[in-house]
């Protein structure tokens, strides 16, 4: 895991209209270097749901709930949206963590995918050393989704709407055009939901 130190930052963008731009200061965390891999996910679940198979690949065909219940077994939890957010920033303010131009070297996106995962730290990392971040799986947070939320947002440790039909995904996928890959850029889906471009990753809290 990649320890991310407190502090405050910029979440969101002027980009689209549920991205808000807002300040948002968070206690430390640390988060998975790397989305949660296929044998991982077998390891403690005892059977691997995803579409595209291989060791290293990140696990899909997962439901929010299966990825929450993941977590906490292995002692964890899904981040938080704001959470997700600032280590995907790794504390720069461009488009991607890796400038204003996309770039394969950084990720798998549809020009460069050939429409199927990849296994997971094949791409450069952000500054802070995590990997996949924007690219490969979308990634299920913690948080419900709701369009309206950020100019709502508390600004110590936000965790999301109280309710929606909604649950938050982040950092787009291998099947996604450049602009879903946006470090600001915001995503959903229903929760018991099972998709191949959807995977996860794990926080712990510190305190």
């Amino acid at each position: 895991m990649v320890l991310i130190p407190a502090g405050e930052f910029q979440m969101g963008s002027s980009a689209s209209e549920d991205e808000t731009p807002h300040t948002v200061r968070l206690s430390a965390y640390s988060i998975d270097k790397f989305e949660v891999t296929q044998e991982q996910f077998e390891k403690i679940v005892g059977k691997n749901p995803s579409d595209f198979h291989g060791k290293n690949l990140p696990v899909e065909q997962v439901t929010w709930y299966e990825a929450r219940d993941y977590c906490k077994a292995v002692g964890k939890r899904l981040p938080t949206e704001a959470e997700w957010e600032k280590a995907a920033r790794g504390g720069t303010g461009t488009r991607y963590y890796w400038g204003d131009a996309i770039d394969g070297a950084y990720a798998w996106y549809w020009d460069n995918s050939k429409r199927t995962s990849h296994a997971v730290g094949s791409k450069k990392p952000n500054t802070v050393g995590l990997h996949d971040m924007l690219g490969n799986v979308w990634e299920w947070v913690a948080d419900y989704y709701r369009d309206d939320y950020y100019p709502a947002s508390p600004r110590e440790n936000p965790a999301g709407p109280f309710t929606s039909k909604y649950r938050s995904i982040r950092g787009g996928s291998w099947r996604d055009l450049p602009d879903f890959l946006r470090t600001t850029r915001r995503n959903y889906d229903l929760p018991a939901g099972r998709f191949n471009h959807i995977g996860f990753r794990c926080a712990k809290s510190l305190d």
